[in-house]
């Protein structure tokens, strides 16, 4: 596994916990809502985790906000030098 594929799962990771901590949910209360082990979650949260897009789509419903938002931080990701190609992630020359 690369890097760049560990910063994605943490920018992922950090803006679900973001979300959630905003809605005031706990972790306990979120992956009931989501159908999952909040022992899931929480490894969702710490980047250490690889959460399908079934997975994604249920925690972005639970936290009521489009799916987008889940990825809304890789903007950053991108201004720091990092984009993704071909499903890779990749610094710029």
């Amino acid at each position: 596994m690369q890097n760049d594929d560990v910063e994605f799962k943490k920018t992922v990771g950090q803006r679900v916990k973001r979300l959630r901590l905003g809605s005031g949910a706990t972790q306990d209360t979120l992956a009931e809502r989501c159908g999952i082990y909040r022992t899931y979650l929480s490894r969702i949260e710490a980047g250490a985790a690889n959460p399908t897009l079934v997975v994604l789509g249920a925690l972005a419903a639970a936290l009521n906000v489009d799916l987008c938002e889940l990825f809304c931080d890789f903007e950053k990701m991108s201004a720091m030098g990092l984009q993704r190609t071909h499903g890779a992630a990749s610094a710029k020359p």
